[in-house]
């Protein structure tokens, strides 16, 4: 039996790594509300790049990002709600949407390394091992317990 399979209280291990992944997701999509309040403070973390003080280029960059923000919070936030729920009720919805969600927190965190590796290398290494190694942990953990998700 495989180290994902074994249950842990009313779970399998693997699906209470995609859970804690989804968790930790949420903190993601908080940072990037809080980029919406103090966008300013946002830039000097390393959470976003561009300012809306600098020249034409970088005012036109930062208002793309702040949109990328607002998707950030408008589409993976509700899928990860939908994960959850189906998740804690073993429902076939709970492995789609909880796969969904987990590849945004795969994808995400290498897009955010390649874009600060040179500038905020601590931060991108940080986004990786926060939300990129538990996602990959939780995909693989849901995979494994397909099976324990019906319609």
């Amino acid at each position: 039996m495989s180290v994902m399979n074994k249950f842990v209280g009313r779970f399998p291990l693997g699906v209470w790594f995609a859970v804690v992944a989804i968790l930790l997701l949420f903190m993601a999509w908080g940072i990037q509300a809080y980029s919406l309040l103090n966008w300013d403070r946002a830039v000097e973390l390393g959470i976003q790049n561009e300012r809306f003080s600098g020249d034409t280029a970088e005012r036109a960059w930062a208002q793309e990002s702040r949109g990328l923000a607002v998707a950030d919070l408008l589409w993976p936030l509700p899928i990860g709600i939908v994960a959850l729920v189906g998740i804690f009720r073993k429902k076939l919805y709970g492995l789609v949407a909880g796969s969904m969600e987990l590849a945004i927190g795969v994808y995400f965190p290498l897009f955010f390394a390649f874009q600060r590796w040179s500038t905020f290398r601590a931060t991108a290494i940080t986004a990786i091992c926060l939300w990129m190694v538990p996602s990959l942990l939780g995909l693989v953990g849901l995979w494994a317990n397909r099976d324990s998700f019906r319609k």
